[in-house]
């Protein structure tokens, strides 16, 4: 069976949360430089293609997602290789319409039920519109309600977990050029709800400092810059509204986010089992003052050597995480790699980092031959798009 990844979309309509998904499958339906491709069922490919055709030659956009709709949408990530093709793992996206953040209904039902899809996530994703962030750091008045109504009631439903939070801004292409993600990224702490989500899962206060960490388990918060039409081909109007140029769609970045849900989730994972060993050995004190690797983490709980690490963590791992050991070694030492480095390092570091990864991405290649080899190789996939997204934004991430 599968391993099944899940995964939540929260963003106030007309944040971009319909074109990011149809523009996501466009791009990763076919095998390019990603390594792996994603298929649906074919009642969802329809819909996928049909918002990508109206975004990509229509003048006006798609329709937001109706109150009365939860999107589902279960993309299987499978991988073509000479000898066939595998399925390696499944994402299971819920979208929920803007209206449930910022005007919800009294049915009852349909908030239960967005409760516990929250809870049952792996990971949250969270769209920043890109005009109206624009909007905010340029000081406009019309983007105050925004700040406060809409990524307002997107960060008190996030305040509720301590799950991974990838915040997607979409529409990037009308911020870059005019600011970087790093300047970015201190406009957004200016604002005190965003700034509390990122507090409370560091120990150091002062999160403008890049060495502060997270060693309570909760999960990793990133920017990630998207644009799902690519610049040029719409333009922003005084009323806000984006009107089309006529240009063809080039996404950027739109592969990024979906790379980013594994690793982070099985570092989660893997910081959870230490927090428990670290509660029953009464050793809190000293484990935060400790400046301690993830490898050291685990040396201290559950042996001397990654062999004999790894043969007591592996079992203890929820079942979409029962990788084998070789692949286990390589993502921890990539978390490992990438929490030793410095901000103003991770740029060199990253692309240091590259060629090894391709190297093991081909090796994993010829080595596919079930679901179990392709999960291994898709991961690979995912690292490497991980080490692009630390190149070209080293301030992408907001907790270590």
């Amino acid at each position: 069976m599968l391993p099944i990844y899940n995964v939540v979309i929260l963003g106030p309509s007309g944040s971009g949360k319909t074109v990011f998904l149809g523009s996501m499958y466009h791009k990763l339906s076919t095998q390019g430089e990603s390594g792996f491709f994603l298929a649906v069922d074919d009642a969802q490919r329809i819909i996928l293609n049909q918002i990508y055709t109206e975004v990509a030659t229509d003048e006006t956009w798609p329709e937001p997602t109706q109150i009365v709709d939860i999107s589902n949408l279960k993309f299987t990530c499978k991988i073509q290789t000479p000898k066939g093709i595998y399925s390696a793992c499944q994402f299971q996206y819920t979208d929920y319409s803007g209206e449930i953040l910022t005007d919800r209904k009294d049915d009852t039902t349909y908030i239960e039920k967005f409760n516990e899809t929250i809870k049952n996530a792996d990971v949250l994703l969270g769209l920043i519109d890109g005009s109206k962030l624009l909007s905010y750091i340029k000081g406009e008045n019309s983007a105050r309600k925004w700040v406060i109504k809409e990524l307002g009631n997107v960060l008190s439903l996030m305040q509720n977990t301590d799950k991974s939070i990838h915040f997607i801004i979409s529409k990037w292409d009308l911020i870059e050029g005019e600011y970087t993600l790093e300047e970015v990224r201190n406009h957004l702490l200016e604002i005190d709800q965003f700034r509390n989500i990122i507090m409370t899962r560091s120990n150091n206060s002062d999160i403008n400092n890049e060495n502060h960490r997270n060693d309570h388990g909760k999960g990793v918060v990133r920017l990630i810059p998207v644009s799902s039409v690519g610049k040029g081909f719409a333009e922003q109007q005084t009323d806000g509204s984006m009107k089309k140029t006529g240009k063809l769609p080039k996404p950027y970045n739109i592969e990024l986010p979906i790379a980013c849900i594994l690793p982070d989730k099985l570092k989660e994972e893997l910081r959870k089992m230490i927090n428990e060993e670290n509660k029953k050995s009464q050793e809190q004190i000293q484990e935060v003052k400790a400046n301690l690797t993830l490898w050291d983490k685990l040396k201290k709980y559950f042996g001397t050597t990654a062999k004999t690490i790894l043969e007591k963590v592996a079992p203890k791992l929820p079942p979409q995480f029962q990788f084998s050991k070789e692949i286990l070694t390589d993502i921890i030492d990539f978390i490992d790699q990438d929490l030793q480095t410095s901000v103003y390092n991770k740029e060199t570091a990253a692309k240091e980092r590259t060629e090894q990864l391709k190297a093991k991405k081909a090796e994993a290649l010829v080595k596919i031959e079930n679901e179990k080899t392709a999960l291994e190789y898709s991961t690979r996939c995912f690292l490497l798009l991980v080490n692009k997204l630390e190149y070209e934004h080293p301030y992408s991430k907001l907790t270590n």
